[in-house]
């Protein structure tokens, strides 16, 4: 097996989150009653 030398750094690679749409409110983060969705607090997100 081959090692990296010793003076040699790794970066690791930045991973940006995913988001998905919420399946209670179908993403506009109010419930059928007008009022804030309980699911995704009202950000379309979860």
């Amino acid at each position: 097996m081959v090692s990296d030398p010793p003076d040699e750094q790794v970066t690791s690679v930045a991973i940006p989150p995913k988001r998905w749409r919420c399946c209670h409110c179908g993403g506009t983060g109010v419930g059928s009653y007008g009022d804030t969705c309980e699911h995704c607090d009202g950000l379309g997100f979860c």
